[in-house]
């Protein structure tokens, strides 16, 4: 009886870890997708036709339709990095997502630091608006903070996640599509 009560307890533990880690992947996909604008096809309803990766819209076809390209390239790519979670010790686990969730926080809001002073600089500073340039201190800082962070920190914070990353991936959607609604 208690076999069969501990498998059971590991195999909802195992669901669990694959639906907060699918949750966190996704809004973080779904995110990046938008802003970078990869769509795994283009749908155009008016002539009910499909295209590979991003189309424009057509002239006379009416307008092209991106987000079900979206959809269909973070669903499947959130399920892998939900299964991969499934796999690797809980330790790797706290600590892969404690750093990919502070990778979160400081890479756009470097870069938003490094297009304002590029803006604003006396001399040419294009390449500070490059989203490369701004990863390297994003990644150094996301790897300080995983490795100095207590274990048992990082336990405890992991089903935090899901609550705090979804909120920051849709405020840094919603600042990247600003554009299109003050047009």
């Amino acid at each position: 009886m208690s076999v069969q009560t501990s498998t059971t307890a590991l195999k909802a533990s195992k669901i669990g870890v694959f639906a907060f880690t699918f949750g966190i992947a996704f809004t973080i996909l779904y995110t990046i997708c938008v802003w970078r604008n990869w769509p795994l096809f283009t749908y155009h309803p008016a002539v009910n036709k499909l295209d590979l990766g991003w189309h424009p819209g057509r002239s006379g076809e009416g307008p092209a339709m991106h987000w079900y390209g979206w959809l269909a390239l973070c669903y499947p790519a959130a399920a892998v990095v939900g299964w991969v979670a499934t796999i690797i010790s809980s330790r790797w686990l706290h600590r892969a997502t404690m750093f990919g969730c502070v990778l979160a926080a400081p890479w756009p809001t470097v870069f938003v630091c490094a297009v304002f002073i590029a803006d604003r600089a006396s001399f040419d500073a294009e390449f500070l608006k490059s989203i490369w340039v701004s990863a390297i201190p994003a990644f150094m800082g996301a790897a300080a903070v995983s490795y100095f962070v207590p274990s048992q920190w990082a336990q405890r914070l992991w089903s935090d996640w899901l609550l705090i990353v979804p909120i920051g991936a849709f405020l840094v959607l919603g600042y990247s599509l600003r554009p299109l609604f003050l047009r």
